[in-house]
């Protein structure tokens, strides 16, 4: 009895509840739905004026885009599919009906704007009725396709061509971090590309035997990398060689060449002297243990820089420039485990960069020291003193070959600097209200673009920045300068801040550091057609201003460099006998039904030459079987 009455309670109660998640949730849609409304309204007004001033309708969009991502702090393939819904829902009345009053959550919403949004007003008439119906059952996947059958029952012709336009707008790969120490892999293509790409992906990672300890899904995640390698088969992992099912498909496979990656790590790391993660260019946080097993066959580089703290802005002083305030810079010695022949000034630090023996790229490593000799001059101040916040690329040196990596000692230096973050907060905060008071801070520490040089240096007149100088600026910089965008600077273009002469170089902005920044496609169009101009303040800050008003500063963040072109493998023509429309060696030399020597056979082989022969024999007939597979291929359906 005591037990049945506490069920009844808690049933009750999580009934309660459940009604709570449904009211709280059309609340929410209702919001979103005003949202979508804002959003209508600034395009619709930013449309009406280039209509009266005979601007570009998609200059209008881009500027839109710009500012709401930028106000609502989210990237840009947020910010578009936001501006993308909200300007399709004008054409889908019903959905934009249900969406204000809370009938329908934003996930159903983006499908159908995505789908009906490029339908003429006749299909949307017609069907956007029953999607909605559909909506109200299905979950956004069988949603969309539920609708996209309804679409082409009724105009098919029209669906068809829809499909194709998008097909050639969306198709990508991009690969991101879910922030859990994984990455995701995400790849648009059409339904006839997505059907052979999971074919292909199960046929390789069924090549091993049903004794292979890893789970499908693993085995599905290494035949997709071992399928972009080139490879055509996964070695098997079972500890049954002989006997294996699989044994011997997967020889003779060519070795992979080493992984591309930059790492970021802190020398004191790398040493063992610390445990601060290391990073990839995008700050991601890697164990420093694997990093420091990856850099005994690495390839090293020093980096030198400038490290300057950022808490005098909290103290009374200006914020226009770090030195002028008389803000403490870091001076300071860092050993490098490699015989660097660099030298390194008295008012900077030295910083390592290393790349893997197999790798391509170039790793960078950081040297953090918590020691310094700071200044104490100036009024006390209740926020912890926060130190190294801004780094200043100097220079970099040669790479070097790999270097020992000496194994972590008991004793660990403390460097986690409390408060960095914040201060970072709070320095911005103090750039902004500054410009606030004194708008002629907003032109920039170099108006003039030229870096506060009197004279052009080498390379500063022609317009494309020499290697050196570009690779320089993306070290710089971690990201697109900017808010909010995480375009890797690598992916980015290089811009002038202050615009380059092309008629003549000499009175324009200069081709230098303190002159170029990275920014991705859309920002630098936003900039050039002057929607958001930007500037660059102390420090290597980037200022950039909005047409109604809106500021934005981006802090520099340490990447590493460029990354040298990638060598190309050489394609060999395929040999004769290998080609599907002609016998294979193995027919023309051995009797019909000759099995290959096996494993076995193979390792009672009493020479090197009887083991020559057999690995010959072996070979031949994976390429006879490699041909019967393709003739299997082209062989025409039985339909």
């Amino acid at each position: 009895m005591f037990g049945s009455g506490f069920i009844d309670t808690t049933d009750q109660a999580v009934g309660g509840m459940l009604y709570i998640l449904t009211e709280c949730a059309s609340a929410e849609n209702v919001r979103r739905g005003r949202l979508v409304e804002a959003v209508c309204e600034i395009l619709d007004r930013r449309l009406a004026d280039a209509e009266e001033c005979g601007g570009d309708p998609s200059e209008c969009h881009r500027e839109v885009l710009c500012e709401i991502s930028t106000q609502l702090t989210v990237s840009l393939s947020t910010g578009r599919t936001l501006l993308d819904t909200s300007e399709a829902l004008n054409h889908l009345p019903l959905t934009a009906l249900r969406l204000i009053f809370g009938g329908i959550d934003w996930a159903r919403v983006v499908v159908l704007a995505s789908v009906l949004g490029k339908a003429s007003a006749r299909t949307v008439k017609v069907i956007e009725f029953q999607a909605l119906a559909a909506a109200e059952s299905m979950a956004p996947r069988r949603l969309r396709n539920r609708v996209w059958s309804l679409w082409m029952q009724f105009a098919g012709a029209e669906a068809t061509a829809a499909q194709t336009e998008a097909k050639a707008k969306s198709t990508g790969v991009n690969i991101h971090e879910d922030g859990t120490g994984m990455s995701v892999l995400r790849a648009q293509m059409s339904d006839l590309q997505g059907a052979e790409a999971e074919a292909l992906i199960s046929e390789i990672a069924a090549t091993v035997c049903k004794k292979d300890p890893r789970t499908g899904q693993q085995r599905r995640l290494d035949g997709l990398l071992a399928s972009l390698y080139g490879e055509r088969a996964l070695a098997c992992r079972c500890e049954f060689a002989e006997e294996c099912s699989a044994a011997g498909v997967a020889e003779e496979i060519a070795p992979r060449r080493g992984h591309l990656l930059n790492i970021l790590i802190d020398v004191e790391t790398l040493l063992g002297l610390s445990s601060t993660p290391a990073t990839l260019p995008d700050g991601t946080a890697l164990d420093p243990d694997l990093v420091r097993m990856l850099a005994q066959d690495a390839r090293w580089q020093a980096i030198l820089t400038e490290l300057v703290e950022v808490l005098e802005v909290n103290r009374g002083g200006s914020t226009g420039s770090a030195t002028e305030t008389g803000s403490d810079e870091t001076r300071e010695r860092t050993a490098l485990p490699t015989n660097d022949e660099e030298d390194s000034k008295e008012d900077n630090s030295v910083e390592t960069v290393f790349r893997d023996c197999g790798h391509d790229n170039p790793v960078a490593e950081q040297s953090d020291p918590g020691s310094n000799g700071t200044r104490d001059d100036g009024p006390e101040s209740p926020l912890p003193r926060v130190e190294q916040v801004l780094r200043r690329i100097l220079g970099r040196g040669r790479v070097r070959g790999p270097a020992e990596v000496p194994r972590p000692g008991p004793h660990q230096i403390d460097q986690h600097t409390s408060g960095e973050d914040s201060a970072l907060r709070r320095y911005v905060d103090s750039l902004l209200r500054e410009i606030e008071h004194d708008p002629s801070k907003a032109a920039g520490v170099f108006p003039d673009g030229h870096g506060g040089l009197e004279n052009p240096p080498p390379g500063a007149l022609p317009y494309r920045p020499s290697r050196a100088v570009a690779s320089m600026v993306r070290m710089a910089y971690r990201t697109c300068t900017f808010s909010s965008c995480d375009t890797p600077s690598s992916r980015c273009q290089l811009d002038h801040i202050v615009p380059f002469d092309h008629d003549n170089p000499r009175a324009g902005g200069w081709t230098v550091g303190s002159n170029l920044h990275p920014v991705c496609i859309c920002h630098h169009q936003a900039k050039t057609a002057r929607m958001w101009p930007c500037a660059m303040l102390s420090g290597g800050a980037i200022l950039w201003t909005g047409n109604a008003g809106s500021r934005r500063i981006t802090l520099p963040g340490l990447s590493v460099p460029n990354s040298p072109p990638l060598r190309v493998r050489k394609r060999h023509p395929v040999p004769p006998e290998t080609r599907p429309d002609g016998p294979t060696w193995w027919e023309k030399h051995m009797p019909p039904r000759t099995h290959p020597p096996s494993r076995s056979e193979l390792a009672r082989a009493g020479t090197d030459e009887a083991r020559s022969t057999i690995r010959e024999l072996r070979r031949r007939f994976r390429e006879h079987r490699a041909v019967e597979d393709a003739r299997e291929r082209r062989r025409p359906a039985p339909y």
